[in-house]
Formats: C-alpha cells, sequence, structure tokens
C-alpha cells in the first residue's frame, strides 16, 4: 500500500510540474522547493528568428556532423524534435532534405 501511496504521489508531482503555466515551465529556474520557479524565459542569443515569437535554435551537430536546431518561444508551444536547415533557409525532420543532406 505504501509504495502505491508513494507512486501516486510521484504521478501527482508530474502532472502539477506538467500542468503549470508555459512561463514557469519554460524558464528553466528551480526554486529552494525543487519546483520550477515562475520567470519570463529568454531568447538564447543564438537563436533564429523564423516567425513570430518562434525561433531556431542551434543545438551541435549529429553523429554525421550535420547542425541540429530546436524550435524555442517564449509564448507559444513548440515540437520538441530535432531540425536540420535547408537550402533556402528553412526547416525541415529528414536531414536527407536539409544542406547537410545525402
Amino acid at each position: 500500500m505504501a509504495r502505491l501511496l508513494g507512486l501516486g504521489s510521484a504521478v501527482l508531482f508530474v502532472f502539477a510540474v506538467a500542468a503549470c503555466d508555459g512561463q514557469t515551465a519554460r524558464s528553466g529556474k528551480i526554486d529552494k522547493d525543487g519546483v520550477p520557479a515562475a520567470g519570463p524565459a529568454s531568447v538564447p542569443a543564438n537563436a533564429i528568428a523564423v516567425g513570430d515569437d518562434l525561433y531556431m535554435v542551434p543545438q551541435g551537430r549529429d553523429a554525421d556532423g550535420c547542425e541540429i536546431y530546436q524550435a524555442f518561444s517564449t509564448t507559444k508551444a513548440v515540437a520538441q524534435v530535432i531540425q536540420y536547415r535547408t537550402r533556402d533557409g528553412g526547416f525541415v525532420m529528414d536531414n536527407r532534405d536539409s544542406v547537410c543532406g545525402r
């Protein structure tokens, strides 16, 4: 029974953290109780603007040496997927369609 209660508490904590407002979740700051702290997220200095409060942020290179990017926004939900830059400046998820494509 204690194990079940412990699992229930963990699930409740995860749900509570996931349900917090977007600004808190994106700030990346943790307060003294280990809970995400409120505060606006700032746009990374190396971000590439691609839309209204939508940016692509370089994340390094993949195993093939291709530059990878991740979407970022201070106010919008974004897909957490790896993306690659295309020759025309767009972004795609398939590196075969990217500047680095084979």
